[in-house]
């Protein structure tokens, strides 16, 4: 991987992996006061470690990683690598200063927990859950894997490409928090979800028992219809209610065939 840093004084592969396996203790400490500082700064350790080899240099390096820092905490590998590249930049002299370092870590901080947020926990994670509460209906336990699988697998798959990203960027990473791909998984698995969760809290609330075969048709129509929908981006104050309805027809019909 390239580096705009002296020789000798470049993070590697191996320094990238570090700070990746880092950040699945971002959150291990936790301060009111300077929320997920020394988080950061645990993950960013490596490559000071690299960089700076005189000790008040690593001293100043930990010291201005141990400022304030609040984000979301699976994607702050996104700015972990924009700063390791930052701080790379900032050792050979080019053009680089450290009150940047600390204006964009507070800038894109609070912009990436706002997409992080919205992604992760209002989306994802419920996304999951309702699929994973799908598949417990047919398979049992295994509906636990089936959300653990969805949830951790695009996650840890996203914070390395967002690590790799971040650091390839340096600051113009920025745009990765506008990346369309995320926004658009975000809208359909908001939908899709909505819309299978309609489905379940009617068609499986209406009766003890019921059969497969309606079942599997009826996820199939409501998949087909959430899809229609989406092409034709109609709102959510109109997806749900239509679910709804279509949920409701299926219950009754489930009941109506003993």
């Amino acid at each position: 991987m390239d580096t705009l840093s002296s020789p000798g004084k470049r993070l590697n592969l191996r320094t990238l992996l570090n700070i990746y396996l880092r950040s699945f203790f971002f959150q291990g400490s936790f301060s009111i006061k300077d929320r997920q500082n020394t988080g950061f700064a645990f993950c960013m350790e490596p490559v000071g470690r690299i960089l700076w080899n005189d000790p008040a240099d690593l001293k100043a390096f930990r010291l201005r990683h141990l400022e304030y820092y609040n984000g979301n905490p699976f994607m702050v590998p996104l700015v972990l690598g924009a700063v390791a590249r930052m701080e790379e930049r900032l050792l050979s002299g080019d053009g680089m200063k450290i009150d940047d370092i600390s204006q964009f870590k507070k800038a894109v901080s609070q912009a990436s927990g706002a997409v992080g947020d919205r992604f992760f926990w209002r989306t994802l994670r419920p996304f999951g859950l309702v699929l994973g509460l799908l598949a417990a209906i047919f398979y049992g336990l295994w509906g636990v894997f089936v959300f653990l699988a969805l949830f951790n697998i695009p996650t840890m798959l996203l914070k390395w490409y967002w690590l790799t990203q971040g650091y390839k960027l340096g600051p113009k990473v920025v745009i990765e928090l506008q990346n369309q791909y995320i926004a658009r998984a975000a809208h359909t698995m908001e939908n899709t979800g909505g819309i299978i969760l309609s489905f379940l809290a009617v068609a499986f609330l209406s009766r003890q028992e019921y059969e497969i075969s309606w079942i599997s048709a009826g996820t199939i129509g409501i998949f087909i219809l959430t899809i229609t929908l989406l092409k034709r981006k109609i709102s959510h104050s109109i997806v749900f209610p239509i679910a709804v309805c279509v949920a409701i027809i299926f219950g009754i019909i489930i009941d109506m065939f003993p």
